[in-house]
C-alpha cells in the first residue's frame, strides 16, 4: 500500500521503484562493510600523531 502511495505521489512507476530499491539496499551495504572494515579511529589517531609529530619538528 505504501509503495502505491509513493508511486502516485511522485509519478514513479515499478521500474523506477526497483532502481530506487537496488540503490538503496546497494548503499546500506557498501555502507555497512566500509564501516566495519574501516579503521577510524586509528586513522584519526595517527593522523594526530603525525600532526603533533610535525609541530615538534618546527620548533
Amino acid at each position: 500500500m505504501i509503495q502505491s502511495f509513493f508511486a502516485v505521489a511522485l509519478n514513479l512507476g515499478p521500474l523506477e521503484i526497483g532502481a530506487i530499491s537496488i540503490s538503496v539496499i546497494g548503499f546500506a551495504i557498501m555502507f555497512g562493510l566500509s564501516s566495519a572494515k574501516g579503521d577510524y579511529q586509528g586513522l584519526i589517531k595517527s593522523t594526530l600523531d603525525q600532526d603533533e609529530a610535525k609541530r615538534k619538528s618546527r620548533r
